[in-house]
């Protein structure tokens, strides 16, 4: 991509992504790769004029070099080095997070009355009321596990996801709620003690791994859930990606195929049920085998 092309307007997009994990020049390529791309990019276009009707966190007094300056140094693996959604940097950029809830909102404005923060109130029911302890993987900025949270005021919820951005943004527009613990953290490598959570949640982030490290999210979510756990595991049509060009989407082709309920019997988890409870989006409940 040449330099008039990564600047719109006097808008550098390499900017998107910040000094800290400045994006390589293929993240740039692939973004105009994927503009150009010959089907509709109608979706894209209508998400991203609702995305300015939206009310959103204010961010305005964050001090992002002190708050990202409190991470330490994670081992980023290749497949999470993508710019998801055409964003140069991907979810390691200010730009990922801050528009994180705008972008929810736009993308299920009309799934529910209360668009995306809806759309999480009704997953969060699908946790057992008798949860003490869950955990959400790739939680982003943690809207998810704020929902379950003020579901379950008494149980302990933890949101984790590699994104420092993410984990400071969702510490910002979820401050308020005093139950839930926002960690940086791989979903595959959790660090968590064998057999120490109720719940499990993996909400819209299969469609964006590749499908070895989705069976071995689900090896680490059999590992530290107790005998009896739940397992919920929610994400988009499979063939949703398909129809929502314009924002780049790396794993496109495996999810066009991928069996969840193949791959949950695989991993061994039973139980399996179909909750369409937030359409539409689909879920799965298992649990880890007693």
């Amino acid at each position: 991509m040449s330099d008039e092309q990564t600047q719109r307007g006097g808008f550098d997009m390499r900017s998107l992504a910040g000094e800290r994990f400045p994006p390589p020049d293929w993240h740039l390529e692939k973004i105009q790769e994927e503009m150009e791309c010959p089907e509709p990019k109608n979706r894209m276009m209508s998400v991203v004029k609702r995305m300015g009707n939206q009310t959103v966190p204010d961010f305005s007094g964050v001090d992002w070099e002190a708050e990202l300056a409190a991470f330490g140094d994670l081992d980023y693996p290749t497949y999470y080095q993508q710019p998801f959604h055409s964003v140069p940097g991907g979810y390691l950029s200010e730009a990922a997070a801050v528009g994180d809830r705008g972008a929810m909102e736009a993308i299920y404005e009309e799934a529910h009355p209360r668009r995306s923060l809806g759309v999480r109130e009704e997953l969060a029911k699908l946790i057992p009321e008798d949860a003490g302890v869950v955990v959400d993987l790739g939680g982003g900025t943690a809207d998810l596990g704020a929902a379950v949270a003020r579901r379950l005021p008494k149980a302990e919820v933890l949101s984790i996801d590699a994104s420092p951005f993410m984990v400071v943004a969702g510490r910002v527009q979820n401050a308020d709620v005093p139950n839930l613990r926002i960690e940086q953290g791989f979903a595959e490598t959790t660090g968590m003690p064998d057999a120490s959570v109720d719940a499990a949640i993996i909400t819209l982030v299969f469609h964006e791994c590749p499908d070895k490290i989705k069976r071995t999210v689900l090896d680490e979510v059999k590992r530290i859930l107790k005998p009896g756990g739940t397992l919920v595991l929610t994400d988009t049509p499979h063939d949703d990606l398909h129809d929502f060009r314009g924002f780049y989407e790396p794993y496109r082709e495996q999810w066009l195929v991928w069996d969840e309920e193949a791959t949950l019997s695989e991993a061994g988890f039973e139980g399996l049920e179909r909750r369409d409870v937030a359409p539409p989006l689909w879920s799965v409940v298992c649990q880890k085998p007693g």
